[in-house]
């Protein structure tokens, strides 16, 4: 269980990015449900996993290299590289779900007759 207490500890003595990782899962996390949400209602819905598991490799994708980045101490309770790593599980989840021999006929029924 994650230790919170920590984190507002960070916080409090004015170190940079005691709240940032933690922020920064939170605002990850309803970017990739906002874009779910959208196309669901644009696209047709067997895309949609396939979207969201996208929204949530390259989130992941962006994270870290954030982590890369920035330099952070080893006594902090959550990092970057930990926000990275929980987005990417997200979109291997949302990838396991989708089903892809469906997914092949939606791509293959929109193929333009030659």
């Amino acid at each position: 269980m994650t230790n919170l207490h920590e984190v507002k500890r960070l916080a409090q003595r004015g170190e940079p990015g005691g709240y940032g990782p933690a922020t920064t899962f939170v605002g990850t996390v309803l970017i990739a449900f906002a874009a779910l949400l959208a196309s669901a209602a644009v696209l047709p819905k067997d895309f949609a996993l396939a979207a969201a598991a996208s929204i949530f490799f390259a989130l992941a994708a962006i994270v870290a290299l954030v982590a890369w980045r920035v330099r952070q101490t080893a006594d902090r309770t959550l990092t970057y590289w930990d926000v990275a790593g929980a987005l990417t599980l997200f979109g291997i989840c949302a990838a396991t779900l989708m089903d892809s021999d469906q997914l092949v006929r939606l791509i293959e029924s929109q193929r333009p007759v030659e």
